[in-house]
């Protein structure tokens, strides 16, 4: 077996696992705040990949994606909002079925309206070369920080030293690594993170003591339709735009959440990079076939072994 084959695969699965983890994160706060499962995610990061190619339309067609974080982020914000004041707050504090069918009745209706207002053609976002094609190996990385490795021939002849960075998954791991850092710290560490800790845990009683809940859920809604639109800007330098983005960013992140335990942000960040390189060392190694078959193995195998997820808290039994 070709072991540099085996060494890039791991780390391209590495790199991708980030974004179904940055997806997977959103997810899991409405999850812990909301109890609801968000079968719309893929379609919001769809739409974070359109806003991305308008925006960058609007300002001249040239403009770095990356530097469009901000209105990316504040035009998800708006449409994160009216979406769910439109559909998600009819159904609050309902059936666990209810949230089921509005997510997924948005979900396809995002997608429609996708196809209505934008078309089926798949769109391309600039980036320049250095970002989308730019690459560094591991051999050139250590000669950098050691000029004197030029010389050693087992570095050369290595074939760990031909491993390969691609410059724009590099970025969209670093980003979702500070995101989800953020969140994390946002949730232990300031007063909407207690808020939306003590609504997950008991709405009713959070409610008694002054938590504002409809607030919080909203908020806890927008995060994750931010995260996931935030995920959808960061893959435009890896994937055309269009409608059926969504689809290798439908399954996957749904698995991540129950593969790293329901609530945790800690799971969904193993349990994404986990997804990632299993999926990459299944395609590379077996067939490009099996991305999502490799991935719901996954899922039962982990279930099987640990019905709460890698991360996630056994329930208490009477």
């Amino acid at each position: 077996m070709n072991t540099w084959m085996v060494g890039q695969a791991i780390i391209n699965g590495f790199l991708t696992g980030g974004m179904y983890a940055l997806v997977g994160v959103g997810m899991t706060i409405i999850f812990g705040v909301m109890k609801m499962v968000n079968f719309a995610a893929g379609s919001y990061l769809v739409w974070g990949m359109y806003f991305t190619y308008f925006w960058q339309f609007v300002l001249g067609g040239t403009v770095s994606p990356y530097l469009l974080i901000p209105l990316v982020v504040l035009s998800m914000v708006v449409f994160g909002y009216a979406s769910f004041k439109l559909t998600i707050r009819k159904v609050l504090n309902t059936s666990d079925t209810s949230y089921i069918l509005i997510t997924i009745g948005l979900m396809y209706f995002l997608q429609n309206m996708a196809e209505t207002f934008v078309g089926t053609r798949p769109l391309t976002v600039y980036v320049t070369n250095t970002f989308k094609n730019g690459s560094f190996t591991v051999r050139d990385m250590l000669v950098k920080i050691l000029p004197s490795l030029a010389e050693n021939q087992a570095l050369v002849d290595s074939p760990l030293g031909l491993l390969n960075f691609g410059y724009s998954r590099l970025i969209a791991f670093g980003a979702m690594v500070v995101l989800v850092l953020g969140v994390n710290v946002l949730l232990n560490k300031t007063l909407l993170g207690r808020a939306m800790r003590a609504t997950s845990e008991n709405s009713e009683v959070a409610k008694m003591l002054g938590v504002d809940t409809e607030r919080t859920y909203t908020i806890a809604f927008i995060m994750g339709v931010a995260l996931a639109a935030l995920a959808g800007l960061l893959v435009t330098p890896l994937y055309y735009v269009s409608v059926s983005a969504s689809l290798a960013f439908r399954t996957a992140p749904m698995m991540v959440i129950v593969l790293g335990g329901l609530g945790s942000i800690k799971g969904s960040f193993f349990g994404g990079i986990l997804a990632g390189v299993v999926e990459s060392l299944v395609t590379t190694l077996i067939d490009t076939q099996l991305s999502v078959a490799s991935i719901c193995i996954l899922f039962l195998l982990v279930v099987y072994l640990r019905p709460q997820g890698l991360f996630g808290k056994k329930m208490r039994t009477a």
